[in-house]
């Protein structure tokens, strides 16, 4: 895996992108915890070459002062494909990646061949709403993110310091990181995709975590419904982030979807 910087719209932004593997390109895009090369990035490498940008406000892309809404943010996208090359390939989103895929799929459906949506954020059901992790408790989220609570991923998440200034600084850090994600996803994960979500042509599959305390699994039949033509993989024993906790499972039902 390599660490490179795309410049954007004549260097407005500068787009830190994890780049690995070999073979056709597929474009990944992360969710709100953020972006790591993990087990499903690994796996995805073994056949295609892995194209996964931070986006703007997340680690060292830079311009996310410029995005005022989440339109903006689509555009950016659009912008950073064309300054990529990126064209006729499958696109994969987790969460508010999911959200975003979701919506340039629509925007432009002959650019992408494939689409794949991992418990994304995006509509919106009153009798099941998704949980408000930027006022839940670090416990809380670490079991709407985590099936398996004794992992190390889900103890880091949960981890309070014992002194003060141990937990001001877990405040600040989780504060950095979804302050850009509460600019497109509060105080609802809602920003009109139903509207849009018909445009959708690409052959889609939604992988959701069978025990997703965040991201209700009763969000992946709404997707279904709405994309004609898709499918629901279950995932089971996995939660919110079911690509970090069962990286093999999710793999070996994207990869032959994609091939």
């Amino acid at each position: 895996m390599e660490v490179t910087t795309r410049p954007v719209r004549g260097g407005m932004f500068n787009v830190e992108v994890l780049r690995g593997g070999s073979g056709s390109p597929v474009l990944f895009l992360h969710g709100a915890m953020g972006l790591n090369w993990d087990g499903f990035l690994d796996e995805l490498a073994t056949r295609h070459t892995v194209v996964a940008p931070f986006i703007p406000g997340y680690g060292g892309t830079s311009g996310d002062e410029h995005l005022l809404d989440f339109h903006d943010l689509i555009t950016f996208f659009l912008d950073f494909l064309d300054a990529e090359g990126l064209r006729n390939l499958p696109i994969i989103g987790h969460s508010i990646g999911g959200m975003i895929a979701a919506e340039l799929a629509a925007v432009q459906p002959d650019r992408f061949t494939k689409l794949v949506l991992i418990a994304p954020t995006g509509l919106w059901d009153p009798a099941n709403p998704v949980l408000d992790f930027f006022v839940a408790s670090p416990t809380d989220l670490a079991q709407a993110l985590y099936f398996d609570q004794d992992s190390e991923p889900a103890k880091r998440a949960a981890y309070t310091p014992e002194d003060a200034e141990g937990r001001v600084a877990v405040a600040l850090e989780r504060v950095k990181s979804l302050r850009v994600a509460a600019k497109y996803l509060w105080p609802i994960p809602n920003r009109g995709l139903n509207k849009r979500i018909h445009r959708i042509s690409a052959p889609t599959l939604i992988v959701w975590g069978a025990d997703d305390l965040l991201n209700p699994p009763s969000y992946a039949q709404a997707f279904s419904a709405k994309i004609p033509g898709s499918r629901v993989e279950l995932i089971p024993n996995a939660a919110h982030q079911v690509q970090e906790e069962r990286p093999r499972a999710v793999a070996e039902a994207v990869l032959p979807f994609i091939a």
